[in-house]
């Protein structure tokens, strides 16, 4: 599949989507190359971020049946993608932007060195109907899955790349609502 047909494919599944931002900004998050960087660069200057409906990143179920557990991954349901500004007053609600993010964890976890170590090389790019983030490894590319609630057990690898994230639990997901994308002039 062609970056255009990949670009094209994950935009009709955005209800909602984040601000333009340029390549800088998004080098300001991701500053080393990895492999797939270059389908995650695209995606985000289309997209930056967004979800299935306005309500992303607002309410999260809080059903605990609707929540995928470490042995049920297929359960899984991505709702959005976590916006990169670093400017708030060009975000608008109700993006959760990701440095925000990753800074709440990383104070959160301080004091625990595995967690720690795992934060240091990752940054969330999505989270699920339940609140639970998918991280990208930033040296290799992988997208790991922490359910919040079993923690302690460590990150579960779900994709080994942005593209085949984006392809096996957006692309493949339900709810979208479909959008044209931004122009990329």
């Amino acid at each position: 599949m062609s970056q255009e047909d990949f670009i094209r494919e994950a935009g009709a599944q955005f209800c909602i989507v984040g601000p333009q931002i340029s390549e800088a900004e998004i080098d300001a998050v991701f500053p080393e190359p990895f492999p797939g960087k270059d389908d995650l660069v695209q995606f985000y200057l289309h997209y930056n971020g967004g979800g299935r409906t306005e309500q992303c990143c607002v309410i999260h179920c809080g059903n605990p049946e609707h929540r995928a557990s470490r042995n049920h991954l297929e359960k899984m349901k991505i709702e959005g993608f976590f916006s990169i500004s670093s400017n708030p007053e060009e975000r608008m609600l109700p993006f959760a932007p990701m440095r925000r993010c990753h800074a709440t964890r990383l104070r959160i976890f301080a004091e625990y060195p595995a967690m720690k170590t795992f934060l240091e090389k990752h940054i969330p790019i999505a989270f699920d109907h339940s609140g639970d983030e998918c991280w990208i490894d930033t040296q290799d590319g992988r997208i790991e899955y922490i359910p919040w609630d079993t923690w302690k057990e460590g990150p579960i690898e779900i994709a080994s790349s942005f593209r085949e994230f984006v392809l096996k639990f957006w692309n493949a997901g339900s709810g979208g609502c479909p959008i044209d994308p931004p122009s990329s002039s």
